[in-house]
């Protein structure tokens, strides 16, 4: 019967890839590598969550027939030159009385000191000629656009609805009047700002449906660890690498790509 050494190899085995060989071999070294990228990357930029916030780009198309075309309106109109706007609606239990303008005017007063955030003011309702244009047919409610700075989904863009949802909730309205923020912009700070809320919520539940199904699989709670170790270094080193790229003006963040990133790292990591 013949012999064979262990460390020999087999006629007929299948090698494993010079690649493979290599990373069974260094895998000590890759391994301080990984933390390595994940500390200084961690340590040299803000959270991911921070940089989208500062560095979020425009939602829309810079080139797209429309925009050029609303962007040239605005500046030919010397109005704005973003394609950012809100909707400001007033909205009365009883038709909108004299309480109703005053509280409008001032808010319109107050918006237009902002002129960091604000750019443009449709004030229809304030004029007699075209308030009815404005209004509803029942006079319970009226509306008024806002031109914002920043393009939509731009950190500016943000900071601009947030600022105009800010005066309308210090300006006390009279008693039955209620004021509503709406409008493509604002829809797009929401889907930022509530995506970004809900995030640490769904990688939470994901690292322990992710443990529940190794524990049945490896049936080992010190290799489960293990594994949820790994995932954890590479998953800091995935997000340390794009904030740094996007802190340092390299890459821009969009806000699905700020949301999505943790969870589709996860699941390439884990397959």
């Amino acid at each position: 019967m013949s012999e064979h050494r262990v460390d020999e190899p087999v006629e007929g085995a299948v090698q494993g890839s010079f690649m493979a060989r290599n990373i069974r071999r260094f895998a000590v070294p890759i391994m301080f590598i990984w933390i390595a990228i994940a500390a200084f990357t961690n340590v040299a930029a803000p959270q991911l969550e921070v940089v989208g916030a500062a560095h979020s780009v425009s939602m829309n198309a810079p080139d797209s027939p429309s925009i050029m075309a609303m962007r040239h309106m605005g500046q030919v109109f010397g109005e704005y030159d973003s394609d950012s706007a809100a909707m400001i609606v007033l909205e009365g239990d009883q038709p909108l009385g004299a309480d109703a303008h005053a509280f409008y005017d001032t808010l319109v007063k107050r918006l237009a000191q902002d002129t960091k955030h604000v750019q443009h003011i449709q004030d229809f309702w304030g004029d007699p000629l075209t308030a009815g244009g404005s209004q509803s047919k029942d006079g319970k409610a009226a509306l008024v656009q806002v031109y914002l700075a920043g393009n939509q989904g731009e950190a500016l863009s943000n900071q601009s609805v947030d600022a105009v949802r800010d005066i309308v909730a210090e300006t006390p309205p009279p008693p039955g009047v209620k004021a509503y923020v709406t409008g493509a912009a604002p829809l797009i700070t929401d889907n930022f700002e509530v995506g970004s809320e809900g995030t640490e919520k769904v990688t939470i539940i994901t690292f322990v449906v992710i443990a529940v199904m190794l524990l049945i699989v490896y049936r080992s709670i010190v290799t489960v660890l293990l594994v949820l170790l790994a995932v954890l270094v590479e998953l800091a080193a995935a997000r340390g690498v794009v904030a740094f790229l996007a802190n340092s003006g390299v890459i821009g963040l969009s806000t699905y790509s700020t949301n999505l990133l943790t969870l589709l790292a996860i699941g390439e990591l884990c397959t």
